[in-house]
C-alpha cells in the first residue's frame, strides 16, 4: 500500500477547475440564494433512493430538498434536543445536528429507518448520541426516535460527526454495519487545550461494563443497527469489545464505504475516511479494524518530517496555548519515530507533509491544509474518462473538490504526478461541507458552509463566503465513456426488461438491461391492488418466489433506483 505525499502540486491550483479536456456546465444554485431559501448550517448530505437530497442543519432539523427546483421539506426538527453553539454574530461552534445515513433497503417495509448523530446536553456536559428514526414516507416526517448509542464525548470543536452504513456480509444475506467517526474534542489546542487528546487510549473492562465512553473520542466506532457492539468488533487488548473499531484520529469528518458501478454497497467493501491534520498533514485513509492512525503520535504518514507531539494539557501554562508553530511544540515536542505504535497504519494520501510557512504565525487559515470536510467514492468507470478509481474530497479552507486517484486494488493511491486533482474552484469563496454524485455518474451536488468561521482562535471571523448555506450543482458535459440509465421515461419498457414465464408455478424470472440504475424495486399486488409481497434486487436478473400463493391474477410492478415505476405487468399464477 503506498502513500503520495503532495504539496507543492497543491499550493499551484488556485483557479483551476478541471483538466483541459473535462468539461462542465457553469455553477447553478439548486435552492434560493436568499434569507427563506438558504440552509440553517447545513452538515451533511446524501443522496435518498427518491433522488432527492437528504440534509442535516446543525440547528436541529433535517431536511429533504428536491434536486430540480430547490424545494425543502422538513422531515425533522428537534431543535429543543440539540446543543448547538454559536460563537459571535457570524461564527458557530462544532457542535449540533451532525451525521446522517439511511438504511440501504430505505422504502421497503421494516426498514424504513434513518440513522442521526448529534450533540446534546448531560448534566451541564457536552454528549453525542447516535439515534434511529422512522421515515414515515406517506407524511414525509421522520418519527419515533430510538437512542442507539449515547454518553459518547461531545465538544464545541473536532466531533467528526460522519455517519455510514457498510455491508459486512453478501449481496444475499447482508450484514450491515453502521460506522461513526468520532473526533478527539479538539483536545490540547485553543481553547480545549488543558485537555487531554484520548485518541490513543483504548477503554478499560471497567468502562466498558460500566458503560463508560469516555475514551470514545478519537476513534471510529462499528456499531450494530440495534446499538449493540458487534461481535467481532476488535479486542484491542484483550479486556473486552467496544464499538471503538480503530483509534488515532484527530478530526475525520469523511466517512464512506466502497460502492460498485451501480453505485451500490459493495459487501466486504473498504472503508475510506478523510481527516484534518494541524499544521500539516491532512489525510485519507483506508480503515481497517484494529488499525491505530496515529494521532497525536503521527501526523499524516510516520516520515519524522515537522510535526512534533507536544502534550500541552500536562502544562501548568496550558490555558495561554501558543499554538502548534510555536516554538515550544517544534523544539520540546517528540518526533514521531520516538513512539512505538502497535498496528500503526499510514495514509494512502498524507495532503501538505512538509513544514508549514510562516513560523508561529502558521496558525488556523495559514496554514497549508485544505481542511477535507467530506470523502465520497466515484464508483461508475463507465462515464466520466479516467475517473474510475477515485475519490473525491470536498475542502474547506481551499474551496476545491479534489479527486485523488486509487491504485488498480484501491488501496492504495496512484503514483502518479497528477494524482491529486482540483475540481470547482471558482473566483467565488466557498466552503464545502458535503458531496453527493447522482446515478448519473455525471451530475454532482456539493453543499456549502453557512459561515465562513467555526471554531479556532478568532471566533466569528466570517472570511466572506458567497453562496451561503447552498446546493450547487455542476454537471459534466465532455465526452462519455458509456451512456447509463437516463432521467426520461422508457419509451418501451419491454426493450428493457423481461418478466416470464406466466403462467407460473414456482418462480417469475425477471431480467433487466444492464444500465437499469439499481436497485431495482419489486411489487406484487393481487388482482384487487393489495400489495402481498415488495423486495429489492440489484442483479439484472433475479426470480421471484411465488409458489405460496393462490392461483389467479397478479401484476408486478419494477422501480428503479430512482424510485420511478419502470415496467407494470400482468402474471397469472396457477
Amino acid at each position: 500500500m503506498k502513500t503520495l505525499t503532495l504539496w507543492a502540486l497543491l499550493m499551484s491550483f488556485t483557479g483551476l477547475t478541471a483538466y483541459a479536456q473535462e468539461k462542465f456546465s457553469t455553477k447553478r444554485v439548486v435552492n434560493d440564494n436568499t434569507a427563506t431559501g438558504r440552509l440553517r448550517h447545513p452538515f451533511a448530505m446524501v443522496l435518498g433512493p427518491d433522488d432527492s437530497l437528504w440534509i442535516t442543519e446543525r440547528r436541529g432539523y433535517v431536511i429533504r430538498m428536491n434536486r430540480v427546483n430547490g424545494g425543502k421539506t422538513e422531515l425533522l426538527n428537534i431543535r429543543n434536543k440539540v446543543k448547538f453553539t454559536t460563537s459571535g454574530a457570524t461564527g458557530i461552534k462544532q457542535d449540533g445536528m451532525l451525521g446522517i445515513a439511511l438504511h440501504p433497503d430505505l422504502f421497503l417495509t421494516g426498514k424504513n429507518f434513518v440513522y442521526l448523530a448529534y450533540t446534546y446536553d448531560s448534566l451541564g456536559l457536552r454528549r453525542i448520541k447516535i439515534v434511529r428514526y422512522t421515515y414515515q414516507r406517506d407524511l414525509a416526517l421522520l418519527t419515533n426516535e430510538l437512542t442507539l448509542v449515547s454518553g459518547i464525548p461531545g465538544s464545541n470543536d473536532h466531533n467528526g460527526g460522519k455517519l455510514a452504513i457498510g455491508n459486512f456480509g453478501s449481496v444475499g444475506e447482508p450484514d450491515y454495519k453502521l460506522v461513526y467517526s468520532c473526533g478527539d474534542g479538539g483536545a490540547n489546542q485553543f481553547g480545549n487545550s488543558c485537555d487531554s487528546i484520548q485518541s490513543q487510549y483504548i477503554p478499560t473492562s471497567t468502562q466498558i461494563a460500566s458503560g463508560n465512553k469516555v475514551r470514545y473520542s478519537g476513534k471510529i466506532l462499528r456499531i450494530n443497527l440495534d446499538g449493540t457492539i458487534p461481535a467481532d468488533n476488535p479486542d484491542f487488548s484483550g479486556i473486552g469489545r467496544s464499538h471503538v473499531w480503530s483509534v488515532g484520529h484527530r478530526n475525520p469528518q469523511g466517512l464512506v464505504f466502497e460502492r460498485d458501478m451501480n453505485n451500490q454497497l459493495i459487501p466486504g467493501g473498504r472503508l475510506y475516511s478523510s481527516e484534518h491534520g494541524p499544521a500539516s498533514d491532512d489525510e485519507v485513509n483506508v480503515i481497517y479494524g484494529g488499525g491505530n492512525y496515529g494521532w497525536p503520535r503521527v501526523a499524516g504518514k510516520l516520515d519524522n518530517n515537522w510535526y512534533k507531539y507536544y502534550q500541552w494539557s500536562n502544562n501548568p501554562g496550558c490555558s495561554s496555548y501558543p499554538g502548534e508553530c510555536s516554538s515550544t511544540q517544534t523544539t520540546y515536542g517528540i518526533a514521531e519515530g520516538a513512539f512505538f505504535i502497535s498496528g500503526h497504519v499510514n495514509p494512502i494520501f498524507d495532503l501538505y507533509p512538509t513544514t508549514p510557512p510562516g513560523g508561529a504565525a502558521c496558525n488556523w487559515l495559514k496554514n497549508p491544509t485544505v481542511a477535507p470536510s467530506s470523502l465520497i467514492v466515484y464508483p461508475f468507470n463507465n462515464r466520466i474518462p479516467g475517473w474510475e478509481n477515485s475519490l473525491l474530497m470536498p475542502t474547506l479552507k481551499a474551496g476545491a473538490v479534489f479527486r485523488l486517484k486509487l491504485n488498480a486494488s484501491r488501496d492504495g493511491s496512484l503514483s502518479v504526478s497528477d494524482s491529486v486533482i482540483p475540481y470547482f474552484k471558482e473566483t467565488a469563496l466557498n466552503r464545502y461541507r458535503d458531496m453527493v454524485v447522482a446515478n448519473d455518474g455525471i451530475t454532482f451536488y456539493l453543499l456549502t458552509d453557512s459561515v465562513g468561521a467555526t471554531s479556532g482562535p478568532i471566533p466569528g471571523v466570517d472570511g466572506g463566503i458567497t453562496d451561503r448555506g447552498c446546493v450547487l450543482e455542476y454537471v459534466y458535459t465532455g465526452s462519455l465513456m458509456a451512456l447509463g440509465d437516463d432521467d426520461h421515461p422508457l419509451l418501451d419498457p419491454r426493450l428493457y426488461f423481461r418478466i416470464y414465464p406466466s403462467p407460473a408455478t414456482d418462480y417469475v424470472h425477471v431480467q433487466s438491461k444492464r444500465n437499469v440504475s439499481k436497485p431495482i424495486f419489486f411489487k406484487l399486488l393481487d388482482s384487487g391492488g393489495r400489495i402481498i409481497l415488495t423486495g429489492k434486487q440489484n442483479r439484472d436478473e433475479f426470480k421471484i418466489d411465488v409458489s405460496k400463493f393462490h392461483p389467479g391474477l397478479y401484476i408486478i410492478q419494477l422501480f428503479n433506483g430512482r424510485d420511478v415505476l419502470e415496467i407494470s405487468k400482468k402474471i397469472i399464477v396457477l
